[in-house]
């Protein structure tokens, strides 16, 4: 908020969180993580089921291909029902920075656990 020339309230600044900007963020940082918890799904076959195929039934890198893999499928709807929460969170003016902040982060820890899902499941 500005005052003007004369120390009353300036009405045309807006407050933080009354634009739309952090509401779309948000939004589009929910989309992106549910689109990627698909993609996740499908770069590491259904989160580990080729673990056996490419590095056999036992052994550590098996182990750790499966570790990894079930880590990825537990978290990454939590991670996407975060983003969508936090995206819900964003209607309310006042909260739609911390709301599109919450939901990036939220994408993001998503990716780094899809990425490194996949990279685990490959040869």
């Amino acid at each position: 908020m500005g005052a003007d020339a004369d120390g009353g309230e300036d009405d045309t600044s807006l407050e933080r969180g009354e634009g739309l900007t952090g509401l779309v963020l948000a939004v589009l940082a929910g989309v992106l993580a549910t689109v990627w918890w698909g993609f996740a799904g499908l770069g590491t076959e259904n989160f580990g089921s080729d673990c056996a195929f490419h590095f056999g039934g036992s052994g550590p890198r098996a182990e750790h291909c499966h570790e990894v893999n079930d880590r990825a499928e537990a978290w990454l709807p939590l991670l996407v029902l975060g983003a969508w929460g936090c995206a819900a969170a964003g209607v309310v003016p006042r909260l739609r920075y911390a709301a599109s902040v919450c939901a990036v982060t939220c994408l993001a820890l998503a990716v780094a656990l899809g990425v490194h899902a996949m990279a685990v499941s490959s040869p």
